[in-house]
């Protein structure tokens, strides 16, 4: 039986403790005192990191991947949640947040968003840092300036503790944990410079670059059709030169001047496939660049899927790489929040974190879900259903858009409405003509509501309806096509979209038969 005090006493030894660390490592143990090499393969090989991956984004084909990466970053709105709900000094922290980077920019030539995305730009370098200026502002201990630093003045110690390089310290020297913000993309134990997507690139890379100096070889050297010049038997070789030296200025020239009964060939080459191997080598090279840096394998190669399976499949893909390749710059910046908060107010609250969404406007679906919530009696925020569907509310009765029975029917009343329907104003049915007489010759007041409601139907059809439906005769009397007849229904009715479009086609052609069927039957 194991003595409680004795484990105590020895778990009070290695409490806290690794023990598995690079300082016990027999292969780093004399790289502890020095900084870390980076180990990436081909900056091991060639010590150049920054002026190859410059090179390698130079490339058309590698920056027009990197722009639509950026753009899809860029289309992104970002906002701040705070890291408590029911503390006040996190509320308080997130205010001081979100006060601090609207009233101040990181630095002189990025704004907040573009600091970002040199954040989330370390997926393809491996790592960025940014440095960070503290001064006093209004009070408070604040960042004055967040800049962006070149990688090629910083190394990492085996801890993965950043080591900035400078002139009297050329194997870098430990600096203070919240000088500097480190942005790094999938990073280990021993590797924390990162895992650059621009290093998988280099090989693709070299191999495009030597591809195309042959292919431009290949297009010079056939790219013109060759003339040809026969010469008879027993031709003397100075003839022969006279003749080489003819064609080859023809071909600087464009023109030979000959005697009559001369004749030239000019032999067009040919390949035996499709595609130049030089072609097809640059294709598979810019191929698998595209696989490392939007990892787009189903696009790119297609494999046996259909081309909508595949474009699905990797549009999911891709947004779920988008996601984690944001959170690089959602950790970087709430370490930034997490310092502003334990200088302002102390250890132990929660500094806000930030996130980022997009904003997208509802459609036809979203709005009828509303509708029917609000038929239920669920009473459903309306201005909440406004800023989803990214519709701006009226200004005042005159800017307002009604709906087409009222329009018809006459004014709304402004009496409040009844207790089940609160949502809608009630409509004063004695501004529609009849009304007043269906009620004199007995009708009840439900009844002559519904009366009226059928003759503002009736109007509805007689005003629109019919229109549409004589334009639907007419435009197919003459022949004319489905778009020409929106584009004249638009002029009409206002833009709609397919569904509308068949919603009222549809309408027009209900009408029609039963116009046919009254019509027979009178």
């Amino acid at each position: 039986m194991i003595s409680t005090r004795g484990l105590v006493q020895t778990m009070k030894g290695w409490l806290g403790k690794p023990i598995a660390g690079p300082d016990t490592d027999p292969q780093k143990y004399f790289g502890t005192m020095f900084s870390l090499p980076n180990p990436d393969p081909i900056l091991r090989e060639m010590g150049q990191a920054e002026k190859v991956y410059y090179s390698i984004m130079a490339d058309a084909h590698v920056m027009g991947e990197i722009r639509s990466i950026r753009g899809s970053f860029r289309s992104y709105h970002y906002r701040l949640t705070p890291g408590s709900d029911n503390d006040s000094k996190a509320a308080a922290a997130m205010e001081l947040c979100v006060k601090w980077m609207q009233s101040l920019a990181p630095n002189d030539v990025s704004d907040w968003l573009e600091v970002m995305w040199q954040m989330t730009a370390s997926i393809f370098t491996g790592y960025r840092v940014h440095e960070i200026v503290w001064d006093l502002v209004d009070g408070h201990y604040l960042p004055s300036m967040v800049l962006d630093r070149p990688g090629r003045r910083f190394r990492f110690d085996a801890y993965g503790a950043p080591l900035l390089i400078s002139r009297d310290q050329w194997q870098g020297a430990p600096v203070e944990p919240y000088q500097f913000v480190v942005s790094r993309h999938m990073p280990t134990t021993d590797n924390p410079y990162g895992m650059a997507l621009l290093s998988s690139c280099f090989w693709p890379w070299t191999f495009k670059t030597g591809g195309w100096r042959y292919f431009v070889k290949y297009c010079e050297r056939h790219g013109l059709p060759w003339p040809v010049e026969r010469y008879p038997a027993g031709t003397s070789e100075e003839d022969q030169d006279k003749l080489a030296d003819a064609l080859a200025g023809m071909i600087e020239a464009g023109y030979v001047v000959t005697e009559v009964g001369t004749g030239l060939e000019l032999l067009t080459p040919t390949g035996g496939g499709s595609n130049l191997p030089q072609q097809n080598l640059i294709t598979l090279c810019n191929r698998e660049m595209s696989k490392a840096l939007t990892s787009q394998a189903m696009i790119g190669e297609q494999l046996d899927v259909g081309a909508r399976a595949a474009a699905e499949t990797a549009m999911d893909r891709q947004n779920s790489v988008h996601d984690s390749d944001r959170d690089i710059s959602a950790a970087s910046m709430a370490q930034i929040f997490k310092w502003i908060t334990l200088f302002n107010f102390g250890d132990g609250v929660s500094p806000p974190t930030l996130e980022f969404f997009k904003q997208e406007a509802a459609g036809k679906a979203r709005a009828e879900t509303y509708q029917i919530a609000a038929n239920m009696g669920a009473k459903p925020s309306r201005k909440a259903m406004l800023n989803e569907l990214d519709i701006p509310p009226a200004v005042d009765d005159a800017d307002a858009l009604l709906p087409l029975t009222a329009r018809l029917s006459g004014v709304t009343s402004n009496k409040p409405a009844a207790a089940g329907d609160a949502s809608q104003p009630a409509v004063d049915f004695n501004a529609v003509a009849g009304f007043t007489f269906a009620k004199a010759a007995g009708m009840t007041e439900d009844e002559a509501m519904a009366l009226a409601a059928d003759a503002a139907d009736q109007a509805i059809e007689d005003n629109m309806i019919a229109p549409v439906y004589q334009m639907l005769v007419q435009f197919e009397s003459e022949g004319k096509t489905l778009a020409e007849f929106q584009t004249a229904l638009e002029g009409l009715v206002g833009q709609m979209d397919n569904e509308s479009l068949r919603e009222v086609i549809d309408r027009a052609l209900t009408y029609s038969i039963l116009r046919g069927a009254a019509t027979q039957a009178n």
